[in-house]
């Protein structure tokens, strides 16, 4: 088969496109033909060595898979495994033409529903939605979300807006602010001017670092942050004083469960939620995506086309 490995750490060049033998399945595991892959931020630190990968090289990235079973079926992989680790970071992940996955981790693709759809939402979809179900966030509430224009940060919006929520989407990208509003945004600012929003409610944070810090200070009384940003190399702080007297809620939000993808696959049946897709590259143009993700050149999902 042929699949894109990483065979160190470091830049674009550290992917390459090989052939490879056809993955055999353990027992507990299913082979599938890959018809798409997301690429995710996840890749890029993975790559970068930002964040933990795997344990030797070469590698198979990729955590967003929608495949074909042996017996045709058309299924999406639930990304994170019982061990608590995630396909495409501790274990090979869908860059190739075939993956085997654990048959645990397989859900059935409702009849009706785009593929290509169903995998940008895999992981992207599935974080969006466990953010907000951990938030607990009401029903027309007023949220701030910042890092709003990639795959999470799309799906947080619609979401939202299935939600009847006030959207404050922050964004430090002049050219995405109309796209922010088309796409359900009711006001949309620019991250350097952040603060000057105060006592909101909610606020979700999808880039860390300083952001992370400054989206604190929006919160009113008993408000709640919400967050699963780990990008950014800068340290969030927070003045311990000022949340105790807020009674400030700061809730980190890993993952999601597969009951959250099923619920974001009943969305997007429903047309609650339609992805957000920037692009899509064949897979011998991995190094290309990467770049574009990396330049921030992007709204919305990249995906791959096996």
């Amino acid at each position: 088969m042929q699949a894109v490995v990483q065979t160190g750490i470091g830049g674009v060049n550290k992917l390459r496109l090989i052939s490879l033998d056809i993955p055999s399945p353990k027992k507990d595991e299913v082979l599938i033909k890959v018809l798409y892959c997301g690429i995710n931020h996840l890749d890029v630190l993975i790559r970068s060595g930002k964040r933990p990968g795997p344990k030797s090289l070469p590698h198979i990235l990729g955590s967003e898979i929608v495949g074909q079973t042996q017996d045709g079926k058309k299924v999406v992989v639930y990304p994170w495994l019982q061990d608590g680790g995630t396909i495409g970071r501790t274990c090979w992940g869908g860059y190739a033409e075939y993956a085997a996955v654990p048959k645990r981790n397989l859900v059935k693709i409702p009849s009706g529903l785009k593929l290509a759809e169903v995998c940008a939402l895999a992981l992207a979809g599935t974080t969006a939605h466990h953010l907000i179900k951990r938030a607990k966030i009401k029903d027309k509430s007023k949220v701030l979300v910042t890092g709003a224009t990639g795959g999470v940060g799309t799906a947080v919006l619609q979401i939202l807006k299935s939600k009847k929520c006030q959207i404050i989407a922050a964004t430090s990208h002049k050219n995405k602010i109309s796209l922010l509003k088309k796409l359900g945004a009711d006001k949309v600012i620019l991250t350097k001017n952040m603060v000057s929003q105060k006592g909101l409610p909610y606020a979700i944070d999808l880039v860390g670092g300083v952001v992370w810090s400054k989206a604190l200070e929006t919160l009113g009384k008993n408000g709640t942050m919400v967050f699963c940003a780990t990008s950014k190399q800068e340290k969030g702080q927070v003045n311990i004083g000022s949340a105790f007297s807020r009674e400030l809620n700061i809730l980190g939000s890993s993952g999601g469960t597969i009951d959250d993808l099923k619920a974001v696959l009943n969305l997007l049946g429903s047309r609650a939620l339609k992805p957000v897709i920037d692009s899509m590259y064949p897979l011998k143009e991995v190094a290309a995506a990467h770049q574009k993700m990396e330049k921030q050149q992007i709204f919305g999902k990249i995906l791959l086309q096996v």
